[in-house]
């Protein structure tokens, strides 16, 4: 046995043209899907109209099923013929139902028609838990504690079995909310702030509203007077509370992360054991930061690896390759500098060591500002990825960032750069900024939900190296394979988002070359 993905793809397809008509000729596949199901049920009880009617005396010389012989000037019908077609017409329509909601199916997955609709309820769902955890810290965590009696039961409905990793599958379609929630009653971020006033302007009770915010400030009047509305509610559907709070956090502890981990940092070159190829897709792209990041293909510490390319024209390019974090308390990329990565403020990101330990590589490598570079991450990779998107973008042209479970939805990526997203139901990583991902033409988003055999379909995807258990979707076997699951769609958006990486990495690969760092 074995886990399998499916996937849904969002995106902004808007460019393609009426996507309502795509919805009604879906909606019209899955009802004719219906009708000929109906007629299946037809056609498999008409055996057993005919054998009802053979044997209840439709005819005198027929009083008690077929005679062994005929009598004279009288025929039988050749029911035995009879039944069989019936059930061949039922296998028929059979497959014509299952071939109908096949392609109505495929239809709503491939051009993304609901996605916008159910992100936009989830989006809502998710604000309003976050409030809610936002004005009252101390019930939110007692409704929590029912969590833990009713997963396992959802759990043994959905997949026919229980482990600890239900607890994060079943509870995945509220984790925005519970994020930037409890960050936000952390620390008093915006969205408390917002609140407050919101709700002293309605006349709430303050004795109701959260106790680490200058009340004194908001009551007064002349602020009140003052109060914009629109900004308030502007506030109130932000997203970008935890990062705020990582940003904070990561204030607080740089000292000790100084202290610990050393503030020098020194970058150099290796020759790894075996070499990343160019990658000719993105799929191939996953397929190397798989390799760089694996236990039993890994250079070790956290490697980047920076490929130059050239086109006919001498013009160079640039891949660049980032690492998820590693153990080594002397590495750049320790899973400590996630927090500073995860930070709202662009200078923070950039003043990390991972990022700083990426820059001084491609600098070393001779990218010069102005140059074309796809990055390519995941995990914390994918975090130093848009961290050099965002916070580079008049340094250098990036074509097109890669990542896979990756928290980057407030990372402020230009709109000229393509950006594809490969994230997990269940996977705690991505969930970590509280948001979900921009919809737009340049950025692709890939949700995959993992399932073990009893509840995968005829188009889901199995992820290599599992086995019947039900497990934690953050490794790369289930970002590859949820990634192949959209590509098996036919999505406009996969095909397009392919099309641009070809373009942006069609350069003849030149060189390719491997950077490690220690900090000291």
């Amino acid at each position: 046995m074995t886990q399998y993905v499916d996937t849904k793809i969002r995106a902004n397809l808007t460019y393609l043209g009426d996507l309502e008509a795509l919805r009604n000729y879906a909606a019209q596949l899955e009802s004719a899907s219906r009708e000929a199901t109906q007629i299946v049920q037809g056609w498999r009880t008409a055996p057993d109209t005919m054998r009802y009617h053979r044997n209840n005396g439709m005819c005198s010389f027929l009083t008690a099923g077929a005679p062994s012989v005929t009598p004279a000037e009288h025929a039988t019908l050749p029911y035995d013929a009879l039944y069989g077609q019936c059930l061949t017409h039922a296998d028929q329509f059979t497959m014509l139902a299952t071939t109908l909601h096949g392609v109505s199916d495929s239809l709503v997955k491939a051009y993304s028609l609901y996605s916008q609709t159910e992100q936009t309820a989830r989006r809502v769902v998710n604000e309003i838990l976050e409030a809610g955890i936002a004005l009252s810290p101390t019930t939110a965590l007692y409704g929590l504690a029912a969590v833990p009696l009713l997963t396992p039961i959802i759990g043994l409905a959905r997949h026919g079995e229980f482990t600890p990793v239900s607890y994060t599958n079943e509870t995945a379609w509220i984790s925005d909310g519970l994020v930037a929630g409890f960050t936000s009653a952390l620390t008093g971020a915006a969205i408390s702030t917002s609140l407050g006033k919101l709700f002293t302007t309605l006349g709430k009770s303050k004795a109701k509203l959260p106790k680490n915010i200058d009340w004194e400030k908001y009551l007064d009047s002349t602020n009140l007077k003052k109060l914009d509305l629109a900004q308030v509610f502007k506030n109130l559907f932000a997203t970008d509370e935890s990062n705020a709070t990582f940003h904070k956090a990561a204030t607080l502890t740089a000292p000790l992360t100084s202290m610990v981990h050393g503030e020098g940092l020194d970058v150099y070159a290796i020759t790894p054991h075996a070499a990343l190829p160019k990658p000719e897709s993105i799929a191939q792209a996953y397929a190397n930061v798989d390799a760089l990041t694996a236990d039993s293909t890994s250079p070790g510490y956290a490697t980047v690896c920076i490929q130059k390319l050239a086109d006919a024209n001498g013009k160079r390019s640039w891949i660049v390759t980032l690492p998820d974090s590693d153990n080594h308390l002397d590495s750049p990329c320790a899973a400590s500098q996630t927090m500073q990565l995860m930070s709202d403020s662009s200078r923070q990101r950039l003043d990390s060591t991972a990022v700083t330990f990426v820059r001084k590589a491609m600098q070393d490598a001779g990218v010069k500002n102005g140059d074309s570079v796809v990055l390519i991450g995941a995990s914390q990779g994918g975090l130093v990825a848009a961290s050099l998107a965002s916070g580079l973008k008049g340094t250098y042209s990036f074509t097109h960032v890669v990542t896979a479970s990756a928290p980057i939805a407030n990372h402020e990526i230009p709109g000229n750069t393509f950006v594809t997203s490969v994230e997990m139901e269940g996977d705690l990583m991505p969930n970590l900024d509280g948001a979900q991902n921009p919809v737009r033409e340049s950025w692709l988003t890939v949700q995959g939900t993992a399932t073990n055999e009893a509840g995968a379909t005829d188009t889901s995807t199995p992820v290599a190296g599992t086995g019947s258990k039900l497990e934690r979707p953050h490794g790369m076997n289930y970002q590859r394979a949820a990634w192949e699951n959209a590509v098996q769609a036919g999505s406009p958006a996969v095909e397009e988002h392919e099309a641009h990486f070809k373009q942006a990495t069609s350069g003849k690969l030149v060189s390719t070359m491997y950077y490690q760092g220690r900090l000291q």
